[in-house]
């Protein structure tokens, strides 16, 4: 009992001055036209406005996602307190069922989304999404990991994320 006490201060202690899911104006523009960059350097096909307006808005709901599962601290952290019942979301795997539903609401016609895995059937499995199309092959397929800085959006293409190896879920 009292090391589970211990265990809890020593989580409160670490995430209670936290706050990293803010977004400001020009981290918002910035990465929002890296991304897009990224996106229309993948394809010819893609349209620049649908690749404008996802980027914008992926952004966006990434911070939202965190907000909405109340995450204020290093993601690892945040499992655990889910794990004992302190938080209810905020796995990867729920950030990338939300990343996905939004995405399907907003019926984007020029790229196609799928989940990836990374550790497969291992205790530090990690799912995410791609942003790809037919003429996009797998290693230049975008990753879209908003679980791993916590709300904050990791997008890069597979080939070049070097903390992860993915495959198709």
């Amino acid at each position: 009992m009292k090391k589970t006490l211990l265990y809890i201060f020593i989580i409160i202690f670490l995430t209670a001055c936290a706050n990293k899911n803010n977004v400001t104006k020009n981290n918002l523009n910035n990465n929002s036209k890296k991304l897009y960059n990224l996106i229309i350097k993948s394809s010819e096909y893609i349209d620049k406005n649908e690749a404008s307006d996802f980027s914008t808005n992926i952004i966006l709901h990434s911070v939202f996602l965190a907000k909405s599962y109340k995450v204020n601290t290093h993601p690892l952290i945040h499992n655990t307190l889910i794990n004992l019942n302190l938080k209810q979301k905020g796995f990867c795997y729920h950030y990338a069922n939300d990343l996905l539903k939004y995405i399907n609401y907003k019926k984007y016609k020029s790229f196609k989304f799928k989940k990836i895995v990374s550790n497969r059937n291992n205790y530090f499995e990690h799912t995410a999404i791609i942003l790809t199309r037919k003429d996009i092959n797998f290693e230049n397929s975008i990753v879209l990991d908003a679980w791993r800085d916590a709300g904050k959006l990791y997008f890069s293409k597979i080939k070049d994320d070097k903390k992860y190896k993915w495959e198709l879920k």
